[in-house]
Order: C-alpha cells, then sequence, then structure tokens
C-alpha cells in the first residue's frame, strides 16, 4: 500500500470552546496547532478560519494570515486545503473568494444534504462556478462525499470538464444528514467511486475505528478537533497532535509508513508552486 498521508483539521465549523477549551481559533491558535501536527507527522492542514467572537467565517484577510502563519512555522511544503464551506448563508460569490489565494487543494461538496438545522446548500450552479475557479487558480478539488449521490455528481463535473486529472475523494462518513459512520457505509461508498481515483476518510462517529478501517483498506485519513475532540472516552485531547501520532501509530502497526508533505505530494501530484498570500 501506499504511505499513508494524514489530514489534521483542527477548528473546523461547529466546535467550540465550550466542546473543549483546546480548539484553536485565532490565526495563531491554529498555526501553532497546525506546527505540533505537522512535526507529528501530517502532510495535510485542512483549515478553517473564525471570527474574533469564535463563529464561523470565510474572510480572506483572516485565510490569509493564517496561510501566512502556517507557512512562516512549517515552510512551503505542508500541503493547504481551504475550506469552501466555512460559514452557512453565503452568496456563492463570498464562498468562491478564497479561490483567488490559489492554495494547494480545496474542499468540493458536491451536493447538499439536511445538516443539523439547516441545509448544507451546494446547487448545480454554484458547484459548476467553484470548479471552474478552482480550475482557473490551479487548485487540486478534494471532492467531499457525504452519500453516494454526490458522487454521481462528482461524475457529471468530470463529465464536462470542470475536474480534470487524478481525482481524490474525501468520504465523509457520520454527519447529520449523510451516510453511518459503519463499515458498511465505507464500503459501499468505496465501490461507487470512479476506478483509480484516490480517497481518504473523515468519520464524525466512531472515529477511530473507521480510522483504523481505512488505514487497512488503503485509504488516507483526516483527524483533529474538526471531526472528534476526545482522545479516547471521556478524555478530551489537548492538542490536534494527539490524535495524528495516534493514527501514526496505528498504521505503522499495518505496515504502513507515513508520507512526509514532500512524498504526498508525489503520490496526489500536487506540485509546489508560488501562492497568493
Amino acid at each position: 500500500m501506499e504511505k499513508l498521508i494524514i489530514t489534521v483539521a483542527p477548528t473546523g465549523t461547529n466546535t467550540t470552546k465550550i466542546d473543549t477549551p483546546y480548539v484553536p481559533l485565532t490565526p495563531k491558535e491554529i498555526a501553532d496547532e497546525v506546527y505540533l501536527a505537522w512535526k507529528a507527522g501530517a502532510a495535510i492542514a485542512h483549515l478553517h478560519v473564525r471570527e474574533a467572537d469564535g463563529s464561523p467565517s470565510m474572510d480572506v484577510n483572516l485565510y490569509r494570515e493564517t496561510v501566512e502563519r502556517v507557512k512562516e512555522k512549517c515552510g512551503d511544503e505542508l500541503i493547504i486545503s481551504l475550506t469552501s464551506a466555512g460559514k452557512h448563508g453565503l452568496s456563492d460569490e463570498e464562498r468562491l473568494a478564497f479561490c483567488e489565494l490559489a492554495p494547494d487543494f480545496a474542499s468540493l461538496d458536491t451536493g447538499s444534504l439536511n445538516l443539523r438545522n439547516i441545509v448544507f446548500m451546494n446547487s448545480p450552479q454554484f458547484l459548476r462556478n467553484l470548479a471552474a475557479k478552482m480550475q482557473k487558480y490551479q487548485i487540486k478539488p478534494e471532492i467531499e462525499v457525504f452519500h453516494p449521490g454526490m458522487i454521481t455528481n462528482a461524475i457529471k463535473l468530470v463529465d464536462e470538464g470542470l475536474i480534470t486529472g487524478d481525482l481524490h475523494f474525501q468520504i465523509v462518513l457520520g454527519a447529520d444528514g449523510g451516510m453511518p459512520a459503519t463499515p458498511k457505509s465505507l464500503l459501499y461508498m468505496l465501490d461507487s467511486l470512479p476506478e483509480g481515483a484516490s480517497w481518504g476518510c473523515v468519520a464524525f462517529q466512531n472515529q477511530f475505528a473507521m480510522n483504523t478501517l481505512t488505514i487497512g483498506l488503503g485509504g488516507d485519513v483526516r483527524v483533529g478537533m474538526e471531526d472528534h475532540v476526545y482522545i479516547r472516552p471521556g478524555v478530551l485531547a489537548k492538542s490536534n497532535a494527539e490524535f495524528v501520532e495516534r493514527i501514526k501509530n496505528v498504521s505503522y502497526e499495518f505496515g504502513r509508513d507515513v508520507a512526509t508533505p514532500v512524498e504526498a505530494r508525489k503520490i496526489m501530484k500536487v506540485e509546489q508552486k508560488a501562492a497568493k498570500f
């Protein structure tokens, strides 16, 4: 199997200081946490940003500051992935603005779903516009799929020429309104992926079990306080690096080494480029 690529998602949209006092919210806190996760073995940093009051944001200036701080601490080799879904209720233009920063990676959620008490809306028009912007700025799509229909939507974008090159899918399980975080769900989603696509798994429930299964099946893993705050039942992780260390140790038990950022770029064909920061 290929070396394991670990993504750290340190912040997310919904995790608050009430959930855990250790979640990073400011650009400095996020950069400090990413640095520790990178030292522990993370090759990709999936970033959200927050306003001063801790509320979700898609502010391009906050993204710019956060990524600048991350690069100052980790260098340019770490793969930066920015979310396109950092705040609900924004216009399409507001959600697309981050593309001008030309990150290595960005999430492309290829469909809508009922997420808690809101509709997580990704209209066909928005998806086409987002995919086109990603092409323009040479951003590799991280195709996030919460249910099988989203895989079908992604293939439509490929057929329309809006997604090109090697495909990478992030299978998201355990989200409200999506597929449950079970082995049966993961195997079904895997059978639905296009031949030759690389993949990883995010699990909002049963995280450790699903992470372990993913490693054994040859996929890549995302961990961090966006997805889970407990390192073991009832015990809060004090740093995102704890999740990275645990997964790294599990991967070694499977005989899979962990990819460095340089190795991850080669595996995923993500070229290092001059960022717009």
